[in-house]
């Protein structure tokens, strides 16, 4: 098992709107779960089957990393494979 965590501080809270689309999609293959833990702090859970799959399913990740190069969000990942 591969598990990615995203950590983002959003520069206002209207920009959770692109997480709350994201929190309605219900992935197929991986699990996600989008906490907020904060108006503008949150970060997401995701857990893949393979590190391959992991890098397969960059969307949401993609969009935080987005935010991030327009300065409007602070995002930090961890990604690693689960200790058995």
């Amino acid at each position: 098992m591969y598990g990615r965590v995203i950590s983002f501080t959003l520069l206002a809270p209207s920009l959770w709107s692109i997480l709350d689309v994201a929190a309605k999609v219900i992935p197929q293959d991986f699990s996600r779960q989008i906490f907020k833990s904060g108006d503008n702090v949150g970060y997401v859970v995701e857990a893949f089957s393979s590190k391959d799959q992991a890098g397969k399913n960059i969307e949401l990740l993609q969009s935080l990393q987005g935010l991030k190069e327009q300065g409007m969000a602070k995002v930090q990942v961890t990604e690693g494979t689960m200790i058995e």
